[in-house]
């Protein structure tokens, strides 16, 4: 029994190994911190993005043996708000917004974490974030953080 369960472990590690090193060669993120769309891509890696977009929308993460914060104090939203979709197998991701956003998120997480614990409950009529989250044997997180000041 042991043997067969450390055969499926070393042949999961090695299917998550090749597929990470396909992916990162393949995968290029796109966006900077001025971009209104990003596409995030962090494979073995750390990003960590502060954006200060005059208009976001959104747009994709995916964090795969890695990490991504992704801070949007200095941002703004679109007119009809944003919608990110964070994909992230064992690895972590992080979202700071400021705490004038509702942010509401759908999440599929398998054996990993999810900390919404310091998001807050905006006003109804305050831009809206949608955040789609799946995370597999990894963690995400939104929190909610005053706003930074621009330094001039």
């Amino acid at each position: 029994m042991l043997r067969r369960l450390l055969t499926v472990l070393v042949s999961f590690a090695a299917l998550v190994g090749a597929t990470g090193l396909a992916a990162r060669l393949l995968l290029q993120s796109r966006g900077g911190p001025q971009s209104d769309e990003i596409d995030l891509v962090a494979v073995f890696e750390g990003i960590h993005l502060r954006s200060t977009s005059a208009s976001f929308l959104g747009g994709t993460i995916l964090t795969l043996i890695g990490g991504v914060v992704l801070d949007l104090r200095r941002a703004q939203l679109g007119p009809t708000g944003a919608e990110l979709v964070v994909n992230t197998i064992l690895g972590g991701t992080s979202v700071v917004v400021p705490p004038d956003w509702r942010v509401e998120v759908e999440d599929r997480t398998w054996m990993g974490g999810l900390d919404l614990s310091s998001a807050q409950l905006g006003d109804p009529d305050a831009p809206l974030l949608r955040i789609r989250v799946n995370t597999l044997l990894g963690g995400f997180q939104v929190e909610s953080r005053p706003r930074l000041q621009a330094v001039s």
